[in-house]
């Protein structure tokens, strides 16, 4: 009986939290609090909206903080190419070494089901959010992305020391690289499922 009680009271405080939803001032003060982390000592690029990754963690926190511990206990240098199941069908992560596409080159893409962490652990490459789009790929249920045009990109260095969240509301343009001399990148992208 004291069993039921207790897995009762766990069940309605995740309830609980699931139906939280943060502000901008909450989500920024909670994401600069870096309680979410896990260890892991990277930190969102600034380009990362706060809402939408504090109300995302909060609506599956067991997975994301599985996911976190993951990044922070794995040696991401030397973790086998290819991909490493987290929870399956609901996360999993996928470490690739390439050159990245000049601007022209890369795919501009949004994603429905899954968000996409992306880090690279090296190379010099940028990632770009985009605006004004067309419709270049109506979406693939089967491959969850779409593919889009767009002159209106912003781009941001992908560094080290920051990961970059991309929302199905954030239509983005990965694995660009700089202008500086092209060199190999090696990425971690993870595919976490999307809560509405």
């Amino acid at each position: 009986m004291r069993y039921v009680v207790i897995i009762s009271l766990i069940s309605l405080f995740s309830m609980t939290l699931s139906s939280q939803t943060m502000n901008h001032q909450d989500a920024t003060e909670w994401v600069e609090g870096k309680a979410w982390t896990n260890g892991w000592q990277v930190s969102p690029d600034k380009s990362v909206n706060h809402v939408e990754f504090a109300n995302q963690y909060l609506r599956n926190k067991v997975l994301w903080d599985v996911m976190f511990a993951f990044l922070s206990s794995n040696d991401l240098e030397n973790l086998d190419l290819g991909e490493h199941q987290i929870e399956p069908g609901r996360c999993w992560v996928t470490i690739s070494e390439y050159i990245p596409k000049s601007t022209d080159e890369g795919n501009i893409e949004s994603h429905r089901k899954f968000i996409d962490l992306q880090y690279v652990l090296r190379g010099n490459e940028k990632m770009g959010l985009a605006g004004n789009v067309t419709v270049r790929k109506k979406y693939n249920q089967e491959r969850d992305v779409a593919f889009w045009n767009s002159n209106d990109i912003t781009y941001y260095p992908a560094t080290s020391d920051v990961f970059f969240l991309f929302f199905p509301s954030d239509i983005h343009q990965p694995s660009v690289r700089t202008d500086s001399d092209m060199m190999r990148s090696r990425k971690i992208v993870v595919k976490i499922e999307y809560i509405d």
